[in-house]
């Protein structure tokens, strides 16, 4: 009998897969999220391994907090257009 398993991501994985769609993510939105106490350590995590992650201080009703996110390239124009 062969079963087939299915690898479960880290937490760093699933943060970059997030950022990676082109998605920003906070703090309180990891946590709700993936159940996640740990983001600014996986965010730090990703930043030594060489991950450019973009951050800026929001203030939403009253509460200040960091929002993060990968910057996407630009489409390519598709030549000869």
């Amino acid at each position: 009998m062969t079963t087939t398993r299915q690898t479960k991501q880290t937490y760093s994985q699933l943060i970059h897969n997030h950022m990676l769609e082109g998605k920003s993510i906070s703090n309180m939105e990891a946590y709700d999220q993936y159940g996640m106490t740990c983001f600014l350590q996986r965010v730090s995590d990703l930043r030594a391994a060489g991950v450019v992650i973009q951050d800026e201080m929001v203030t939403q009703n009253g509460k200040r907090f960091k929002r993060y996110w990968i910057d996407q390239p630009a489409p390519q124009a598709a030549e000869g257009v």
